[in-house]
């Protein structure tokens, strides 16, 4: 379970989730016929990785993808349809995947307090950047938002948290409880 964003290309000018959900559907669909933004995917990588060297993106057959050429990645168009950058060990866990109309953003619900903060501020610089950098606008399905992170702040941090007490009460339920006057979930007499 992971809290999801879409940085997405907009053709109409307006952040409008429609048309974010059209152009995630379009580089999900692997037959579909699209345009290579080879040069976007690449600008936007190497924007994020020189704000933040912590973030790795690998290939095991070309290495560090941040340090290709464009050419290369058209060349390789099948291999490069998306390229995903993730955090080195020991680094707050955000997996971003860039792919030509749109960037998947996602991160565990694992983070509370002052990490949490910490997380959502580190969000709102990447969004920042790929905005600088692509002229993407944002969607958020968790708050039903969309909007253009040039004119507004990202504002997921109540939401993450809200439901990070709802997972609480289902992964660890209040031990307080007198659960011995109670049947076995499997007990169905």
């Amino acid at each position: 379970m992971s809290y999801d964003i879409f940085c997405y290309r907009s053709k109409s000018g307006i952040p409008d989730e429609d048309e974010a959900h059209s152009m995630i559907e379009i580089d999900n669909d692997k037959y579909a016929t699209v345009e290579d933004r080879s040069e976007t995917k690449l600008a936007i990588l190497k924007a994020l990785v020189n704000y933040n060297p912590d973030l790795i993106a690998y290939d095991h057959d070309f290495g560090d993808i941040s340090k290709l050429s464009v050419d290369i990645l058209q060349k390789e168009k099948n291999k490069f349809r998306e390229i995903e950058i993730n955090p080195r060990e020991g680094e707050i866990a955000i997996r971003m995947t860039i792919y030509g109309n749109h960037v998947y953003i996602n991160f565990p619900y694992w983070y509370k307090g002052d990490d949490a903060v910490k997380l959502f501020e580190q969000i709102k610089s990447y969004i920042k950047l790929i905005r600088e950098t692509s002229g993407f606008f944002v969607f958020d399905p968790q708050t039903g938002k969309t909007f253009d992170p040039a004119e507004n702040n990202f504002d997921g941090l109540d939401k993450y948290l809200s439901m990070m007490v709802f997972i609480d009460e289902l992964i660890r339920p209040d031990i307080t409880k007198d659960n011995k006057s109670k049947k076995p979930w499997w007990k169905i007499w």
